[in-house]
């Protein structure tokens, strides 16, 4: 039967998590976060619920940009690592051995190994409550093309599940992956007459 509550629980997982990085000056960061997601198309507009407490945050304060890594099943242990070590005590990218390039606009760290990335121009931030949700434009989108179906194709914004497992992280520490042996269902687009 269902009751009222006094806390959060965990009913918006499963879900994806983005690996947010930094950079600013000579220090650069990486942490993961759950709750992030699109806010707009025109301009491309992303967002990401960050606590004030974090290297990460200070960084994109500082610098004013952010990146947006989405990288693959195989990864999920690495999701977790960063997402619960501060950047503060240690250098998590030479640490992990994690490989980046410099993003070709605003000077964030794209992950060598994301099959989906932003670089983020900060627009603006605000408080609620324990977090402060950041919002960016997005400049420039990466995507492997070969971890996705055909130019051509209607499809071709979704990923292909034969190319790509996808970490779906169900909270307290526990990750599914998500693949072609996932059911899948077709319903078709309604459109009024």
């Amino acid at each position: 039967m269902r009751k009222p509550i006094d806390h959060l629980s965990l009913h918006a997982y499963p879900g994806m998590v983005a690996l947010v990085t930094s950079k600013y000056k000579d220090k650069h960061n990486i942490m993961a976060a759950g709750l992030h997601t699109v806010i707009g198309y025109a301009p491309p507009i992303y967002g990401v619920s960050l606590r004030k407490e974090t290297y990460s945050y200070d960084l994109i304060m500082k610098s004013g940009n952010f990146g947006i890594n989405f990288v693959p099943a195989h990864l999920a242990k690495l999701i977790q690592t960063v997402g619960t070590r501060s950047g503060k005590d240690i250098d998590k990218f030479a640490e992990y051995n994690i490989e980046y390039d410099d993003s070709k606009k605003l000077n964030v760290p794209i992950l060598k190994e994301a099959y989906f990335a932003y670089e983020c121009k900060v627009i603006e931030t605000r408080t609620y409550g324990s977090h402060d949700f950041v919002t960016g434009e997005i400049h420039t989108i990466y995507q492997d093309e070969e971890k996705f179906f055909e130019k051509d194709s209607l499809e071709k914004m979704l990923p292909d599940l034969n190319q790509l497992e996808i970490p779906l992280y169900l909270g307290r520490s526990l990750y599914a992956t998500f693949n072609s042996n996932v059911e899948q269902k077709e319903y078709p687009l309604y459109l009024p007459k």
